[in-house]
């Protein structure tokens, strides 16, 4: 199974949310913002969580009666795609499927599962995932801005902007030395352990 981000993640939060005498809209702030949340954020972060709201797509070979959707909280299923023997793609109607508690996508009892391509992406479930900006856990919003304030004085040479290919979409995000990674993660774990999620 592979959970790739298709759109996102918003920031949650902004470089005047971050102490210090830059302009409220400073690029490089946004940028070392957005590069700290991608350590942490979605299926590219270790916190096995999505706090800015982002699209997802997750890729596995077989249908299930209760299909349990990673790098939560999911606010809606927007789509599930299936490949059949031959390699064509088909979408399941949205009556046959719902999103239930513990963000499973649960299908109805009438549903016959259609035979599918032998392939580890034969089913594609597309999600959106995150917190709305009034539900955002305060302790996440804080790790991000320790995060920044770490980085700061390493801003020139820790974050540089990478391109990174998904089927079809093209996404820039921002990246960091090993370092740099590794201040972070040491910045913002505590405030955020009672976020993680272990990932299978």
């Amino acid at each position: 199974m592979k959970t790739v981000v298709i759109a996102g993640p918003e920031p949650i939060v902004y470089p005047g949310d971050v102490p210090g005498d830059h302009d409220p809209e400073d690029q490089t702030i946004a940028a070392l913002i957005a590069a700290v949340q991608a350590e942490i954020d979605g299926p590219r972060g270790w916190l096995g969580h999505s706090l800015g709201f982002q699209t997802l797509s997750m890729a596995t070979d077989a249908f299930c009666h209760r299909m349990k959707l990673p790098y939560g909280p999911v606010s809606t299923v927007l789509n599930v795609f299936y490949r059949d023997g031959a390699g064509e793609q088909h979408t399941v109607d949205g009556a046959y499927y719902r999103l239930a508690a513990n963000d499973t996508l649960v299908f109805a009892p009438g549903f016959s599962f259609p035979g599918v391509e032998c392939a580890p992406d034969a089913v594609t479930v597309e999600y959106d995932a995150g917190y709305s900006a009034e539900a955002m856990p305060a302790n996440a919003k804080h790790a991000v801005i320790i995060g920044v304030q770490q980085l700061k004085p390493l801003a020139d040479q820790s974050v540089m902007v990478r391109e990174e290919d998904v089927e079809g979409v093209g996404s820039t995000t921002y990246a960091v030395s090993e370092a740099s990674s590794a201040l972070i993660r040491s910045a913002t774990e505590r405030l955020l352990r009672p976020l993680w999620v272990p990932v299978a």
